[in-house]
């Protein structure tokens, strides 16, 4: 019983609010990555333990950061502020068009994915993508709380197997390529965000095919799957904004196997 009592003792102190906060923030705006499943508390506090350094310095700039905010509300009219933000609503209310069908599409660890197949023998292995900072991580390699952006040293404290593939941007640029070429038989406008991701407008396409919208998205998911063995996500909505932050929630639940997310038109 007294050695019980001796550990519960040296468990180490809950974090207060203001250090678990800290604590998020130093983990970056990639830990909602889709795959980790490791405890993102335990993620953040090994994280931390490596950026000690930064971490004085970045609570330094909140504080300067919070002071300047308390003075610029001094005196602060908050009503008239919140009637001129309602007008701005108002206004923006009045000038949405939600005629038109957006889609972000997004590759799933597009790196990863097409290091899959050229080295088939990674398959369920944890890995990442990279040289110094990992661009991307299997999800194998994410269930650890590996993830793009994260220094090598630290995705090796969080996952000691962890096999490291260098960059072979040639093969990725040839497969995005084939990978757009799909994307724009649905709209030869399309916009793309870089190598792996886009937006597409794919009111015409729809119009012209007499084909519903969700049925459009699987069709090209589909066809990208069936010419390039990679996968990939999409959000739908009226406007690129929205659909971006879909296409985000779906990766956000990869594990669950959704595939599209659409944001009816009431909702956007």
């Amino acid at each position: 019983m007294k050695s019980e009592v001796q550990n519960v003792q040296q468990l180490p102190p809950e974090p207060s609010q203001e250090s678990a906060s800290l604590l998020k923030r130093l983990a970056g705006p990639s830990s909602t990555k889709a795959g980790l499943v490791q405890d993102q508390n335990e993620i953040n506090r090994i994280i931390a333990e490596n950026e000690k350094s930064k971490d004085k310095e970045l609570s330094e700039k909140i504080a300067k950061i919070l002071k300047q905010r308390d003075q610029v509300l001094k005196g602060v009219d908050m009503c008239a502020i919140e009637r001129h933000v309602d007008h701005i609503i108002e206004e923006l209310e009045e000038g949405r068009d939600l005629s038109q069908t957006i889609v972000h599409v997004d590759m799933d660890a597009f790196y990863a994915g097409v290091e899959l197949l050229d080295s088939p023998s990674l398959e369920g292995k944890p890995f990442g993508v990279g040289g110094g900072v990992l661009c991307t991580a299997s999800y194998e390699a994410r269930k650890y709380g590996v993830r793009s952006g994260m220094a090598e040293f630290v995705a090796r404290k969080l996952c000691p197997d962890l096999i490291v593939v260098k960059l072979n941007f040639q093969r990725y640029s040839e497969m995005s390529k084939r990978c757009m070429k799909v994307f724009q038989r649905y709209d030869p406008n399309m916009f793309a965000a870089g190598c792996d991701e886009g937006y597409l407008n794919i009111t015409q396409y729809c119009a012209d095919h007499q084909i519903d919208v969700e049925t459009c998205v699987q069709e090209m998911r589909a066809a990208v799957h069936s010419e390039t063995q990679l996968t990939v996500s999409a959000g739908i909505a009226p406007n690129r904004m929205l659909a971006k932050i879909s296409s985000d929630k779906v990766r956000a639940f990869h594990n669950l196997g959704r595939a599209l997310l659409r944001v009816p038109t009431e909702q956007a």
